[in-house]
């Protein structure tokens, strides 16, 4: 079990105190969380986050690039599955990652 997180800060439930979620919603909360820190930066834990902060506007294939970077930053989290990756803006300014986790679907941005 974890407190649901929203814009950086704790979400609060109907009795005004933080939401507690667990299953498929704390895996995506814990693979969001994983995509959105650059690896290396989390000092308690150096193999915590993604190479998605890498990702330059040169060359070609960046979507297979940001794609594979995600399930490397998500292969401690077998349950989840990376569906797709996308890169918006131009030059690319965010990636899109759609993750899967059981009958659950979530959306995610990594701004670069």
């Amino acid at each position: 079990m974890d407190t649901a997180l929203k814009n950086g800060d704790f979400l609060l439930g109907p009795n005004g105190r933080p939401k507690q979620i667990s299953g498929e919603q704390e895996l995506l909360q814990r693979a969001a969380i994983r995509l959105k820190i650059p690896l290396g930066s989390f000092v308690y834990d150096p193999q915590l986050g993604s190479r998605l902060h890498e990702l330059k506007a040169d060359g070609s294939g960046l979507n297979e690039k940001a794609f594979t970077m995600a399930q490397e930053a998500l292969r401690s989290l077998p349950q989840i599955t990376v569906e797709s990756a996308a890169c918006t803006g131009n030059p690319p300014c965010a990636v899109v990652i759609r993750l899967c986790c059981g009958a659950e679907k979530s959306e995610i941005e990594v701004k670069l």
